[in-house]
């Protein structure tokens, strides 16, 4: 569960070093899905939803490298449509590997019988896609975005506090 949370922080939270044009996030979400990955080895027996972020973790490494490896060369590219279409996706595809997630976390509790507070979890990670969903939608009315931004980081950081909760139950099991 160690490897999940700290996977997990990596991804959902990004700070950028920003030298002579060139962003580049000092926290890469690749490295975030690779322990992701190897905590979803790690956690095999424990849920049947775990093995099914297995693949969707590989493929969003594998493309998160190439656009961190992209803005680390060239700096950020500007790819119009396109770019924002494949951000869009793997928004979505991340969402997806978060809810895998939260639902093993939920076999974890049903099949130990006991409470890692994935329900409060899930909660606040609701909380988080709908504010994803309302900035993205209402991008081209600043003001609502930004409040709704602002409202998804502080769902991020209660998730990120709630998961930790989640994580030392669990290691206080095995």
């Amino acid at each position: 569960m160690n490897k999940l949370f700290f996977g997990v922080l990596l991804v959902f939270i990004n700070f950028y070093l920003n030298v002579n044009g060139h962003s580049l996030n000092i926290f890469p979400e690749w490295a975030g899905y690779c322990l992701i990955y190897s905590g979803l080895n790690d956690l095999l027996g424990e849920g049947e939803h775990f093995p099914l972020a297995k693949p969707w973790c590989l493929g969003m490494a594998v493309y998160t490298a190439i656009v961190w490896a992209i803005e680390l060369i060239f700096g950020s590219a500007k790819l119009g449509i396109i770019g924002s279409l494949l951000s869009l996706v793997a928004t979505l595809i991340s969402l997806y590997v978060s809810y895998l997630i939260l639902m093993g976390i939920a076999d974890i509790e049903h099949n130990r019988g006991v409470d890692l507070g994935q329900e409060k979890l899930m909660q606040i990670w609701k909380v988080f896609v709908v504010c994803i969903l309302i900035s993205s939608i209402l991008r081209f009315m600043p003001a609502l975005a930004v409040l709704a931004a602002i409202v998804a980081v502080v769902a991020v950081i209660i998730f990120l506090v709630r998961f930790n909760n989640t994580r030392r139950a669990y290691n206080a099991l095995v």
